[in-house]
């Protein structure tokens, strides 16, 4: 999915992105810190857990620890009232599966280093998350035709579940989740607008709710084509982060690296991308300095490493 000339670039952002993630690894802010949390309700920043297991993978109990709430509360019951929010006590619904999905790529990164005590729990816990956003899922009602605006988190919510369906589906051997995720992003393949973007939009529409939206869907989406080789959605992808490279202002919309994948992909859209991890530096106070990184918030540590965990994809 890749030629010569575009794994050369792929392999200057990653040494780019790994030059933000492993100073920010040695701040102790790096370590996830409950802030926000009460009986029913987590913190998305325990997907952090990613972070940590691609930087060190051999974790220790420290970094383990962090997901030992989620598997606390896997049970059907605790799920459906639980609340996922972010350190600020924001909540998104997409927040639910970025953290699921998360725990699921460390879960495969220490498949063959998890402690053998661990490893069943993380199993038990990580599946009962999974049928709940399968329920979740199932729940959602899809517009006839066009994906309307007003309805962008929800329809991001489905991606980010879909995506989540699909590395658990890998990682469990579950044929199921998998077909769930491919229907997910087929719907959004299809009715996608005629300039590329995800969804139908108004005048009325808040440009910057629907900016973060678009980049919301076009993380998830880029992230699922590469991990499951879909050729035809990366060829809507491409086109996608072209209409958004020329519409959509992402650091009015969000100041983290919402899709930053899906720009360094495209070649006519990198320098979005460089845009765009330039901002993260500033705002998150990440720097390439050995030590010098002030540690960023959480998802945005998150997200640069599925950038880079994608970007490793093509070897190399």
């Amino acid at each position: 999915m890749a030629d010569s000339s575009a794994r050369e670039a792929f392999g200057r952002y990653r040494g780019l992105i790994e030059s933000l993630l492993r100073p920010a690894a040695a701040d102790p802010r790096f370590s996830f810190t409950a802030e926000r949390e009460h009986p029913i309700s987590v913190q998305v920043e325990r997907g952090m857990i990613f972070p940590a297991m691609l930087i060190d993978a051999v974790p220790a109990a420290s970094t383990l620890a962090i997901v030992e709430p989620l598997i606390a509360v896997s049970t059907a019951a605790q799920l459906a009232s639980l609340t996922v929010a972010d350190q600020s006590a924001h909540h998104r619904p997409l927040y639910r599966p970025l953290l699921v999905y998360s725990w699921l790529q460390a879960f495969g990164l220490a498949y063959e280093t998890l402690p053998r005590g661990e490893f069943g729990r993380w199993e038990e816990g990580s599946r009962a998350w999974c049928d709940d956003l399968e329920r979740r899922l199932g729940e959602f009602v899809w517009p006839a035709g066009e994906l309307p605006a007003p309805q962008g988190d929800l329809v991001a919510e489905a991606c980010w579940t879909g995506l989540a369906l699909h590395v658990a589906g890998k990682l469990f051997i579950r044929d199921a989740w998998t077909d769930l995720a491919a229907d997910v992003f087929g719907k959004i393949a299809r009715r996608r607008q005629p300039s590329g973007r995800w969804l139908a939009s108004a005048l009325s529409d808040n440009p910057e709710v629907l900016w973060f939206h678009e980049l919301a869907i076009l993380h998830a989406a880029a992230s699922y084509a590469v991990q499951s080789e879909d050729r035809a959605l990366a060829a809507a992808i491409r086109q996608a982060t072209a209409a958004l490279a020329a519409e959509v202002q992402p650091d009015h919309a969000t100041n983290e690296p919402w899709a930053l994948f899906a720009f360094i992909w495209n070649p006519q859209t990198r320098p979005l991308a460089d845009g765009m991890l330039h901002a993260t530096q500033s705002v998150a106070g990440l720097s390439t300095a050995g030590g010098g990184g002030r540690g960023g918030s959480g998802i945005v540590l998150m997200l640069l490493t599925d950038a880079l965990y994608c970007l490793r994809l093509f070897g190399s």
